[in-house]
């Protein structure tokens, strides 16, 4: 008996020692998930990045990722608290043309796609919800 004691109040300590701090992981700290599609002159707007930026009155920090397929993700850990925020897309399309770049040599020549959209992008985070977001854009050429 006095063996079986001696080695629970070691292995108990470390258990709680490793619990406690890991208690506090699994908490997103009230951020949420983000999803949603893109679209460009109603074509998938293949490759890009997204950022939310908060408006004033939401209290909060920004998130963003990339843009793949149409579609992007932001994990919660990675996500937004509940609000209103202005959303950026930006991407780049093929000129057509070709430049000479001094370290991969005879490479596609690309030019950043300036949307027409007549407002500001916006989106609103609401908290436990599934906040997908579809974005319908036109482009300037």
């Amino acid at each position: 008996m006095k063996n079986t004691i001696s080695w629970i109040v070691p292995v108990s300590v470390l258990l709680i020692g490793f619990a406690v701090p890991l208690a506090g992981c699994s908490d997103n700290d009230g951020r949420n998930s983000l999803s949603g599609s893109v679209t460009l002159d109603g074509q998938t707007l293949e490759k890009g990045s997204i950022s939310f930026q908060p408006l004033p009155g939401t209290k909060a920090t920004s998130a963003g990722g990339h843009i793949i397929g149409g579609k992007f993700e932001i994990a919660a850990d990675q996500g937004l608290m509940p609000g209103k925020y202005r959303v950026t897309i930006s991407a780049y399309r093929k000129t057509g043309k070709f430049v000479n770049d001094p370290q991969r040599g005879k490479i596609a020549d690309v030019a950043p796609i300036v949307f027409n959209e007549k407002g500001r992008l916006e989106a609103e985070v609401v908290d436990n919800a599934k906040n997908h977001f579809e974005f319908a854009l036109t482009g300037r050429r």
